[in-house]
């Protein structure tokens, strides 16, 4: 009876093992993406597209060059939001924005810590869902797909029932990127908000 226990025990861990060896192949990545917003009822609130790049402990990029050029930039200790439209950068600290960003969830070390991991199939495709075991999490889920190993896909609901999905293309597995290239200058006569 034991063993049947402790055998369940490793098939229901299986999916958590099998993400957390995708995301600890992935030191850094760098490429295209797509997002799709939709609100609790299914409408189309927003399409965006641009670029990313990632580098394991803290560094991001998200460039939005469609529909808004607006960047959100992670230098390892502060988050940097900037909107060129709005004249308007707001800064947060690192560790103060890791509840509302689910990108985050690159950064973990031990995922079966912070998420519930369970393995889907949707079209076909192999899905990982992670559910947070947090209630300070803004977001319910993230769902997140891998091609040959590497980031394919992300779909994302959030406390409000909204569906962000976002499609990854051209990805470069564990690139040689310089941590200055993630430092972000304010430029001059733009509004700065400190959270």
């Amino acid at each position: 009876m034991l063993l049947f226990y402790l055998n369940i025990n490793l098939l229901l861990a299986a999916p958590a093992d099998e993400l957390s060896n995708l995301l600890n192949k992935t030191i850094a990545f760098s490429g295209q993406f797509s997002q799709t917003v939709y609100d609790n009822k299914s409408q189309l609130i927003e399409e965006a597209n641009g670029e990313v790049v990632f580098k394991k402990p803290h560094f991001f990029k998200w460039i939005y060059q469609a529909p808004h050029q607006n960047q959100i930039i992670g230098d390892g200790e502060t988050v940097y939001i900037y909107d060129p439209d709005l004249s308007q950068v707001i800064m947060s600290k690192f560790s103060q924005s890791k509840n509302n960003n689910p990108a985050n969830i690159f950064f973990l070390n031990n995922i079966e810590e912070s998420f519930k991991v369970t393995k889907i199939l949707i079209d076909d495709e192999v899905w990982y869902r992670c559910e947070s075991k947090s209630k300070e999490i803004d977001y319910q889920s993230i769902e997140i797909s891998f091609n040959e190993d590497k980031i394919h896909g992300m779909r994302v609901v959030d406390g409000l029932q909204n569906k962000i999905i976002i499609n990854f293309v051209n990805i470069i597995q564990n690139p040689n990127i310089d941590e200055a290239s993630f430092l972000f200058n304010v430029p001059d006569n733009v509004e700065v908000i400190k959270n």
